[in-house]
């Protein structure tokens, strides 16, 4: 509900006790709301610009009506009996739509049901080329966002690492401290910076076989400033930090990047 980088926001942890709270103050203050503004009148605190990502679409169709992920009872293509009255509506807007919601941690791209494959173009930056991409869906983050959704899906566990590990030596055994170790020094890695105009994308589980080998021109993790993607799906949604999702079908391009303008300014206590 903040759409530019003028207003202060911090944040307290109302439930420390069910919620670990990694962009709220400290629990300590939880119990101690008047030291809070205590030391914000003291200007004992930092100030962190968080990047957010700007969406942008192109194309037919998108204005369709927008929907929540937590909706109880979703059936993937339940409205469009609704939608075909409110296409009607919509084909006489602009074929280009900047949507209002500015999202903090990822944008996510993928068929509304999850069992289904995702086709996708993706394009880089400026690339003029497009890349076909069959997967689970993609994954765009921000710096905030790396410690969360972005985290779980590149994260090594020692299991996978252990296996590596024998195949490369078969005769050396590593401890469990070791591999431990290797696996937190590759998992805090994936951080970068919340303020960071970078983006970072992640392509989930993509399709590799002897038809669709692992792509020479496009790598399943990258950095960018921004990222263009052309949805070849039929009942596809962007979603933006799990929530807000609108309908992305056949045909529709969206475009991902950051802007100063669009950031959090958020409150930190020294």
């Amino acid at each position: 509900m903040i759409f530019d980088n003028k207003k202060p926001i911090i944040g307290i942890n109302s439930c420390p006790e069910k919620s670990e709270g990694y962009l709220m103050l400290p629990m300590k203050y939880t119990e101690s709301i008047s030291d809070i503004f205590e030391m914000l009148r003291a200007g004992y605190y930092n100030v962190i610009m968080r990047r957010r990502i700007r969406t942008t679409i192109k194309g037919d169709n998108i204005w369709d009506v927008p929907f929540h992920t937590h909706e109880k009872g979703r059936i993937a293509g339940g409205e469009r009996l609704y939608m075909q009255e409110q296409n009607e509506i919509s084909s006489n807007l602009p074929k280009i739509r900047r949507l209002p919601w500015l999202a903090l941690n990822e944008v996510f791209i993928a068929e509304t049901l999850s069992a289904k494959t995702s086709s996708l173009l993706v394009s880089v930056d400026d690339e003029n080329e497009y890349h076909l991409v069959k997967s689970s869906g993609l994954c765009i983050t921000t710096g905030t966002g790396s410690t969360s959704w972005y985290k779980s899906i590149n994260s090594v566990n020692p299991q996978i690492v252990q296996e590596i590990l024998t195949l490369l030596n078969k005769e050396k055994q590593f401890t469990n401290e070791e591999i431990d170790k290797i696996c937190s020094t590759f998992n805090d890695s994936l951080y970068f910076d919340a303020e960071e105009s970078k983006l970072c994308y992640v392509i989930r589980d993509m399709i590799v076989n002897d038809l669709w080998p692992i792509s020479k021109c496009i790598h399943p993790r990258k950095f960018c400033n921004k990222l263009t993607v052309r949805s070849q799906c039929y009942d596809a949604s962007i979603v933006l930090d799990g929530g807000i999702a609108i309908p992305f079908n056949f045909g529709a391009t969206a475009i991902m990047e950051t802007y100063p303008e669009d950031s959090l300014r958020s409150l930190v206590l020294d």
